[in-house]
């Protein structure tokens, strides 16, 4: 029923923690009927990073499927994802994110009906490093708007937790490889601009965590410009 997609790359600080979250997330999915697969795409993975990815692929209770490649962007990685596929929808995990899996089961439930793409309120959490010890600086919950096409052609209104058809990439297209940043913003406004049909969900997706090491929450300069590029 679904694809998951990681794409993983010098995800040493996060691995432990995601592996752990797949594997109930997974037992959840199993125990209620869902057929799913997460597809791991580890850029040029490190030593330690491989024997992570080992110990997935012998844990019984992930049903996953790694892929090893060198080094690429995360919209070309996420790309060869949504090809890599084998069903019929997808959604996309970040290594140092959390996902909801009861938030997977109802957007399953809207996309049988006549939807593309599903978008669900999320959990944000910032984290300062002080003497090396993160400490939670700010909590906040997003929550969801009915969709408008004028809004959603302008923001990012679906969040990072968003489940879509893989047909709809036959019809927007794929994620646009020249962002480093901002492609997943690029893609929610070429869909919303083809008249894709959004459907927003009531159920907390996961929690998106913000340390100042990830590409979104470097605070880069680069994602400035990528989001005028893309108003522009």
């Amino acid at each position: 029923m679904i694809s998951v997609i990681t794409s993983l790359y010098n995800s040493n600080e996060y691995i432990k923690n995601y592996i752990k979250s797949v594997e109930g997330f997974s037992i959840y999915l199993t125990k209620n009927n869902i057929n799913h697969e997460f597809i791991i795409i580890s850029n040029s993975p490190n030593e330690e990073e491989r024997f992570k990815l080992k110990e997935i692929e012998e844990n019984t209770d992930i049903k996953s499927r790694i892929i090893i490649c060198e080094r690429e962007s995360l919209y070309a990685t996420w790309n060869r994802g949504v090809r890599e596929a084998q069903y019929l929808n997808i959604t996309f995990w970040n290594v140092d994110d959390i996902r909801f899996p009861n938030a997977i089961i109802d957007g399953l439930n809207k996309l049988k009906e006549n939807v593309d793409i599903v978008y669900f309120p999320f959990i944000y959490k910032r984290y300062i490093t002080i003497l090396r010890l993160k400490i939670l600086a700010k909590i906040k919950i997003f929550k969801t708007i009915e969709f408008d096409k004028n809004l959603f052609s302008r923001g990012m209104r679906v969040g990072p937790f968003f489940m879509v058809k893989k047909d709809v990439f036959n019809k927007v297209g794929y994620f646009d490889e020249n962002f480093k940043i901002a492609g997943d913003f690029d893609w929610i406004v070429r869909a919303a601009k083809a008249d894709m049909i959004f459907k927003k969900s009531d159920i907390l997706g996961g929690i998106f965590t913000n340390d100042g090491n990830t590409l979104s929450g470097s605070k880069d300069q680069l994602q400035q410009e990528e989001n005028k590029r893309i108003l522009i």
